[in-house]
């Protein structure tokens, strides 16, 4: 039996993610404008996409995310909202009450009609059918999908854990997601073999960039299964701050990818899985040597297109891995005054992504994606990763200040750090030690 701390973080929230967080989650619920589409009537909505954006919310972290439920939850919401407007209607017009008969002067006429008005599209009830909403989703524009996710982000994180010697740490990976079999999405997914398509499922590639201390996303792409990681990953450096360090696995480990971040201000750790032809410029200590890159003599079209032939430097450290084996860390930072072993200490959190992508996965239950076409497969894939950075940023909230009190019992639920999971060889979790079973007998020797 041995310890699994990620299992028992993702237990906690998984198990906080079934209750009921739907208040919590709407009221971190970033701002994100109301839009119609062009030609649209001049008529009230319900479902306006400020609403459409927050049921979608909700129904990803539900275990059951089929329309009737969103429908069902937006009508819990819908009927709470029109409860707290008449509370604050009632409570406005017994303030004017008030201040009228303390007025000493009376105004001529009838006396005034003290009538609650809501707005009319808390009037009524909403319709428990599923058709404007399903309608609703499909008419909401991708750029609020991707507006809400970049609000859910957290601007400003800031702890022991999410910044190194001043540099915000980043780490990215890619994972696979199956999709609906579908004509059209099966023409932009589907899965070929020797140019020959297969007859398996679509799948997507999923590129992300997450934010070490914080566990939230900080941006993501999306494409087939046959499109390289190496060009999704050069497409989000652009976005990435500056200042900002950025782990990643060998893979990455190339001329196109280096050379972006460094014209990007952008630092980078991560391993070499081959031995780079290089020039040695300086010895710092044994296995820590600072050396001369040079431009590949086969250019690809892709580099001669983005990046002009150019050297630089680059730190070579030679370090073991936990398992006893030698590996190779390449870097660009190059300051002396932090020694290789921090530099290969920090490299070990870079295993924080792997942990993150199950939970996207699993709890989010996002492996398999529901929607039927491409774009609103985009959407709802947008929507869950704006969801769960959202319950990382309330789980952000309550520990970013350690030692912390939880501000409710909630996030003690959520996210307890003194818990600990064990589990044994045929996958079994247990709460406490055990030493095996007890016996109540006297043993045979």
């Amino acid at each position: 039996m041995k310890l699994n701390r990620s299992l028992a973080i993702s237990t906690s929230i998984q198990e906080c993610k079934m209750g009921n967080i739907i208040g919590l989650l709407e009221k971190e619920f970033p701002y994100v404008a109301d839009q119609e589409p062009e030609g649209a009537k001049s008529r009230t909505r319900v479902f306006t996409s400020r609403n459409t954006l927050l049921t979608m919310v909700l129904s990803a972290v539900q275990q059951d995310k089929t329309l009737k439920k969103s429908v069902d939850l937006f009508y819990m919401i819908h009927r709470q909202h029109k409860q707290q407007a008449m509370e604050a209607l009632e409570a406005q017009l017994g303030q004017e009450r008030v201040l009228d008969q303390q007025s000493p002067a009376k105004k001529a006429g009838r006396p005034k009609k003290y009538a609650l008005h809501l707005p009319k599209s808390l009037e009524k009830d909403i319709s428990l059918n599923t058709a404007a909403y399903s309608k609703a989703r499909e008419r909401l524009p991708v750029g609020l999908a991707e507006e809400l996710f970049r609000g859910s982000r957290i601007s400003d994180a800031g702890n022991s854990y999410s910044h190194w010697y001043g540099y915000r740490v980043l780490i990215g990976d890619g994972t696979y997601l199956q999709l609906q079999d579908t004509a059209s999405i099966r023409k932009e997914y589907g899965v070929k073999h020797q140019g020959e398509e297969s007859g398996g499922y679509p799948q997507g590639f999923l590129e992300t960039v997450m934010e070490r201390g914080t566990g939230q996303l900080h941006g993501f792409r999306l494409s087939n299964r046959h499109v390289s990681e190496l060009s999704l990953l050069y497409e989000m450096i652009d976005g990435l701050p500056a200042g900002s360090l950025l782990l990643l696995e060998g893979l990455y480990n190339c001329y196109e990818i280096i050379s972006k971040c460094k014209h990007s201000g952008v630092e980078l750790v991560m391993p070499s899985k081959r031995e780079k032809s290089h020039e040695l410029v300086e010895v710092l200590s044994d296995g820590d040597e600072i050396i001369r890159i040079k431009t590949p003599k086969n250019r690809s079209k892709w580099l001669e297109e983005n990046e002009k032939a150019n050297t630089f430097l680059l730190r070579r450290i030679v370090c073991q891995s936990p398992d006893g084996k030698e590996h190779i860390l390449h870097t660009t930072i190059l300051d002396k005054k932090i020694g290789k072993q921090e530099i290969q200490l920090l490299y070990l959190t870079r295993w924080d992504i792997e942990i993150s992508i199950r939970e996207i996965k699993t709890i989010m239950d996002i492996n398999i994606l529901r929607s039927k076409t491409p774009e609103m497969a985009l959407k709802e894939l947008t929507v869950s990763l704006a969801a769960y950075n959202l319950i990382r940023r309330i789980i952000y909230a309550s520990i970013k200040d350690l030692p912390f009190f939880p501000k409710e019992d909630f996030i003690q639920k959520f996210y307890t750090l003194n818990k600990d999971l064990l589990i044994d060889k045929k996958g079994r979790v247990y709460n406490r030690w055990s030493t095996g079973r007890r016996r109540t007998g006297i043993s045979d020797t």
